[in-house]
């Protein structure tokens, strides 16, 4: 046999090996930092998007498949919804596995593209991920659940069609090329059918093939020509069916804007919209910010306080501007020395994908470092270029590999250390909205929302302090719109402080800047039946449900209201109502009440669906399981009854009660 194919299989062997352990040690190191978090709560977006989204539970595939340019993160919690109950540890763990993924692609492609190109390959691909997956900015996307399932998702499909695109030009023969083919637009659509940072994927398969697989070869590039173009094509299409031709046309025009929402930015005029020059102007500093929290990542936030630009010629503008059009030129010459220059390659990928979102197309959010999970791709790499670099040009190469397992190490403890604190912030609501006050304290949002939490906490006075904060902030901002929230949170906090006339004179305060806030109307409709003034009361929660039918709250109060009035039909209907169609159908106080209403009004069957949903939030207690014995013996449904009085007895085997039923039950 060949001594020559031998050492070649060893060594391959060889490097298998290395690789696939290199990947599990990452691996495992991530999830050590990671999952401590997968019992932490929701937060933010989160809870609107997933946890308080109650359409999830009627959606399904036939009826999202290509709808919006999202449908497959809804699909996603959907499914979570209906066969989960949106378990946060399940959603938490989905998140970090797509980040494992991602890791693993960065990984695998960077030892794919610069197998011709590069010594270094595997020191270059373990440095980057490493990067990847352990730096504190990543847990912006990670754990914030509902950006996990957007930004992480679609990175990750994007990262797919590249290496489905590798395949493809590497494959030996036409079957195996329309296969890869197949795979990378089929991934495609998954991505564009994620989040709208999809758009850029054909930009990136481009660069990509220009410096890693034609090399700087027009030639080469001129080959696949066709397969981009169809690439970029099918691109503008989904996105042009998903976005509409009027999107485009706005921003063409110049006349696209975003609703800036109350609480949140700050801005010198008045305006309730940020406009496209606006936003141009101020997004220089973002990028620059962007770049530096990877540099130095002590000062990250969920939420900034920063002020939109006003005047190019600001220095908040200027300099980042200038600062910018620098690393452009510093792009440009190490272009012109060498084509393919790998720090050019991570920079142009770094400016492609944060550009669509940090240039001419507004948003209501100024910045938020989640932006930045595809892009930091590009940044990881110079980094890791760069310490490659100097390693090898400045230690003696008697220490070229101890260095190089010293830096591994350092970056290790140190990223681990960073990220691991960092995702403590998100354990629960206060430290999550402390951290934004602390770094962020001219938002008024930032103190609303701490003070929701302080509420929760019974922690009524510094609650009540941090809404006064909020409306003083936001009334400093000189924004037109009323920013009600914290006034509603203000009552709430005076009301739980048993100081409800307070409760009640700032909610028709607030109602008198604006009626049309059902949650105000609610709010108040609660407080005077406290004060027993029942004809006003119902008034105010009738009115609410006007502004929004199927509001939980109010359909709860009305449904509790009716029943001790023993207007048993009345308490039915919105009671069935808060359960079918909003988001407290796994509140056990709602669906307490609907059972006693079914019971009541020997409607069983939606007794027994009621009973069943307690039971699966409270599987050992034994009053529902007692309650769902004794339906299901009135429907006649003896097997049923005696399988409750059993479950019973397997929990507490003393229960007499539940032993007399289950021996009546047996001489039936």
């Amino acid at each position: 046999m060949n001594i020559n194919y031998i050492t070649k299989y060893m060594h391959n062997t060889i490097s298998r090996h290395r690789q696939n352990l290199i990947y599990c040690s990452l691996t495992l190191i991530t999830l050590v930092v990671y999952l401590p978090s997968l019992k932490y709560p929701f937060q933010f977006d989160d809870l609107r998007s997933i946890a308080n989204y109650a359409q999830l539970k009627f959606y399904t595939f036939a009826s999202l498949f290509f709808t919006n340019s999202r449908w497959i993160c809804t699909l996603l919690n959907s499914f979570l919804c209906q066969y989960y109950d949106s378990d946060i540890a399940i959603c938490r763990a989905i998140n970090i596995g797509i980040h494992l993924l991602s890791g693993y692609l960065i990984f695998w492609l960077i030892l794919r593209i610069t197998k011709n190109t590069s010594q270094n390959k595997l020191y270059l691909a373990t440095l980057t991920s490493l990067l990847f997956l352990l730096h504190p900015v990543q847990t912006q996307t990670i754990s914030y659940v509902i950006q996990g399932q957007l930004e992480g998702l679609a990175s990750l499909f994007i990262l797919g069609c590249l290496s489905s695109f590798y395949f493809y030009t590497q494959a030996p023969s036409t079957k195996s090329k329309i296969t890869n083919l197949v795979i990378l637009f089929s991934l495609l659509l998954c991505a564009t059918g994620t989040k709208e940072i999809a758009i850029i994927t054909p930009v990136l398969i481009l660069l990509t093939d220009w410096f890693w697989l034609a090399s700087g070869d027009i030639n080469k590039l001129k080959k696949r020509l066709w397969v981009h173009l169809i690439l970029f094509g099918i691109t503008f299409l989904i996105y042009l069916y998903y976005l509409k031709f009027n999107f485009f046309w706005q921003l063409i025009t110049g006349k696209q804007a975003a609703y800036i929402s109350t609480g949140n930015l700050l801005s010198e005029s008045n305006d309730t919209q940020i406009y496209q020059y606006q936003f141009l102007i101020s997004q220089f500093k973002v990028i620059l910010h962007y770049v530096w929290i990877f540099c130095w990542p002590m000062q990250i936030c969920v939420e900034y306080d920063w002020q939109l630009c006003t005047s190019f010629w600001q220095l908040d503008c200027l300099v980042p501007f200038i600062i910018l059009n620098c690393s452009l030129i510093t792009i440009c010459l190490l272009l012109k020395k060498d084509k393919t220059h790998p720090i050019a390659f991570g920079g142009l990928w770094f400016l492609i994908c944060v550009l669509p979102r940090a240039s001419i197309i507004p948003s209501a959010e100024l910045l938020v470092d989640y932006k930045t999970y595809l892009a930091s791709f590009g940044l990881f790499w110079i980094f890791a270029y760069l310490i490659n670099y100097i390693i090898n040009k400045f230690v003696n190469c008697k220490y070229l590999k101890r260095a190089k397992f010293l830096i591994i190490g350092f970056l290790i403890f140190l990223l681990a250390s960073l990220t691991y604190t960092r995702n403590q912030v998100w354990k629960t609501g206060i430290s999550f909205w402390q951290d934004v006050i602390i770094k962020a304290p001219k938002k008024a949002r930032g103190f609303n929302n701490y003070g929701k939490y302080l509420l929760d906490d019974k922690r009524y006075d510094l609650a009540i302090l941090a809404f006064k904060n909020a409306i003083e902030l936001n009334n400093n901002s000189k924004q037109e719109t009323f920013y009600w929230d914290p006034y509603q949170n203000l009552a709430n906090a005076y009301a739980l402080n048993n100081q409800l006339e307070l409760a009640i004179d700032i909610t028709q305060h607030a109602l008198k800047v604006n009626p049309y806030i059902f949650e105000l109307h609610n709010n108040l409709g609660v407080f005077l039946l406290h004060q027993k003034d029942d004809i006003k009361a119902l008034k105010h929660l009738e009115l609410s449900l006007k502004l929004k039918p199927n509001n939980s709250q109010t359909l709860y109060v009305l449904g509790k209201y009716y029943l001790n009035h023993n207007q048993l039909e009345v308490a039915w209907e919105y009671l069935n109502l808060a359960c079918m169609y909003t988001s407290t159908d796994h509140l056990s106080q709602v669906l307490d009440l609907y059972t006693e209403a079914c019971i009541k009004l020997q409607k069983f069957s939606d007794a027994i669906w009621a009973l069943k949903k307690l039971i699966k939030n409270n599987p050992t207690n034994l009053n529902y399981l007692f309650n769902l014995g004794g339906v299901y013996y009135f429907t006649k449904d003896y097997q049923a009854s005696k399988s409750c009085y059993v479950q019973i007895l397997k929990i507490e085997p003393d229960n007499q009660a539940a032993q007399n039923k289950l021996d009546f039950l047996k001489k039936l």
